[in-house]
């Protein structure tokens, strides 16, 4: 009989479109010794087993089909699986494997839910997940391991009453320009680079928008670097991004634009490359993974900590299967590893 692997796609966060995108690679990708039972989560919330064309995924109008059925996620571990409303038919899965970013992903909220489900999920637990979503919390953990990381400041919007005078605080702690990003947010949605207080009004009150929480961060100059972690500690080949635009922003991550990807990273010396590793094994271990991160840096003189990705993005031209894949790992054999560790933590 073969393992049963359900594939979550879609979600309720503002990367529900980048979901999709790494769910169709995923489903094009995964060994066809799984039987994979597809579910899609629409930005309302409600799930839905869906059994279409892959295709239809990518663009959203897998909605729109007659190939739906809604179904909840018991948290019975005797049916360890899902509910299909309509005949309260009972699936049995066997792995739950999370393609969903964001909040209501990678938060810890689907983690929960298939702990209490009794299901083996291919993500980390719901306490790593909740803590590594907020970018303030990793920056405190991983300061605490001599992690080096840029300077910042945590903005809560009800403390925020006049933008003169924190603009100017910011400006003399962290300098000019610093960047601004939500601090539960993923694929750079609110991210800013502020170099003017006129755009700080507006990159701030954008940030705000995606989170009651902002980061304000030290501006660093060099390359995106970064390493893909799997299991208890292996790792992919290191990577670097090269960008043209101001930032490694949502375009330049997912459209291509003006972005040059190196796999291996051709930036560092091998001396930064082992200390990227050291450091990426260092935070992954500090907040209790287990199963699969991506630990970005910044590169210039020194290597300075960004942030991790509990479920990095899995589309076709995505870091983490590219580091794998460089380091020999196919993006299939990526992906049955990824089932293995969940159900070897079972």
């Amino acid at each position: 009989m073969k393992t049963k692997v359900a594939v979550l796609f879609g979600g309720q966060s503002h990367e529900h479109p980048v979901s999709l995108m790494s769910a169709t690679s995923v489903l094009n990708n995964i060994d066809s010794c799984y039987e994979v039972y597809m579910v899609g989560i629409t930005r309302e919330g409600v799930w839905y087993h869906y059994d279409g064309p892959i295709e239809n995924i990518i663009d959203g109008t897998w909605e729109r089909t007659n190939n739906i059925t809604e179904v909840l996620l018991s948290t019975n571990p005797r049916v360890h699986g899902f509910i299909e409303l309509s005949t309260q038919n009972e699936v049995y899965v066997d792995v739950v494997m999370p393609i969903l970013h964001g909040r209501n992903g990678e938060d810890g909220s689907i983690q929960g839910l298939c702990q209490l489900s009794g299901i083996p999920c291919c993500s980390d637990d719901l306490v790593s997940c909740a803590i590594a979503i907020d970018k303030e919390y990793t920056h405190i953990i991983a300061e605490s391991y001599g992690v080096p990381m840029a300077k910042y400041r945590a903005l809560h919007k009800y403390e925020v009453d006049d933008y003169n005078e924190l603009f100017k605080d910011l400006q003399e702690s962290l300098g000019l320009p610093f960047y601004v990003k939500p601090s539960k947010e993923g694929s750079s949605f609110g991210a800013h680079k502020v170099e003017s207080f006129e755009k700080f009004i507006e990159y701030i009150d954008d940030a705000f928008s995606y989170d009651d929480k902002v980061l304000a961060e030290e501006f660093i100059s060099g390359h995106e670097v970064g390493c893909g972690v799997l299991g208890a500690g292996e790792t992919g080949l290191l990577y670097e991004v090269e960008v043209a635009t101001e930032m490694y922003g949502y375009a330049e991550k997912y459209d291509g634009y003006k972005t040059n990807i190196y796999v291996p990273a051709k930036c560092l010396t091998l001396e930064q490359q082992e200390e990227v590793r050291r450091l990426s094994l260092l935070v992954y271990k500090a907040l209790n993974c287990h199963n699969m991160a991506r630990v970005d840096f910044f590169a210039s003189d020194r290597i300075i900590f960004n942030e991790l990705n509990m479920i990095p993005g899995f589309t076709s031209h995505s870091l983490y299967p590219a580091m794998f894949n460089a380091a020999g790992v196919s993006y299939p054999e990526l992906l049955t590893k990824m089932i293995n560790i969940a159900l070897e933590n079972k």
